[in-house]
């Protein structure tokens, strides 16, 4: 499951760039609502979807979960079972630009971070409309390798061409996210 994740950091100059189109991009008010570093449930973050009737990818601002009549929003969805969930009906594949995500051990509770070689990746979600805008939940698989010794789910993750790829899949959960080997773990 992933709670938190950090969306630029000081290390991460193409953020830093994809800071500065969004900022000419968006209105002054929507731009100063989104989190630039640390995103949680309930903020608002960059995300990337496609648009096939213009055959292009886009970026959005979002709000972190779909909203729920019981109270809490789901923040989360099983790749393996999301495109066949009534609940998820509607939802389109999104990624959201990550320097690295972190998860937490059970007992006792100790946080690592987790990130890919580049700096860069982009965590693999749903998107859907809502009557107040845009919200994404971030998509997880059962953790491999190294991973599993922190948690029992980790996130999709995906370098750039492949993010491309699962926006725009008719059959998203054809692709795979990066293998474990390609991340690193350390301590928070």
């Amino acid at each position: 499951m992933c709670g938190r994740y950090v969306f630029w950091d000081e290390k991460n100059q193409r953020w830093q760039r994809l800071i500065e189109q969004a900022r000419q991009k968006f209105a002054e008010k929507d731009f100063e609502e989104v989190s630039l570093t640390e995103v949680f449930p309930g903020t608002q973050a960059f995300a990337g979807i496609y648009i096939p009737a213009r055959d292009t990818h886009v970026m959005r601002i979002m709000k972190w979960g779909y909203p729920r009549s019981t109270g809490s929003p789901v923040i989360n969805g099983r790749s393996e079972t999301c495109f066949s969930s009534r609940f998820f009906a509607g939802s389109i594949p999104c990624v959201l630009p990550a320097s690295y995500y972190y998860e937490w051990t059970k007992s006792p509770r100790v946080r690592y971070a987790f990130r890919i070689a580049d700096e860069c990746m982009y965590l693999g979600g749903l998107a859907r409309q809502f009557a107040d805008g845009w919200h994404f939940v971030i998509l997880t698989e059962e953790a491999r390798g190294e991973a599993r010794t922190v948690h029992d789910r980790m996130p999709l993750a995906f370098t750039y061409e492949d993010a491309k790829k699962w926006c725009a899949s008719e059959h998203p959960t054809s692709l795979y996210s990066l293998s474990v080997s390609e991340r690193f773990i350390e301590k928070a």
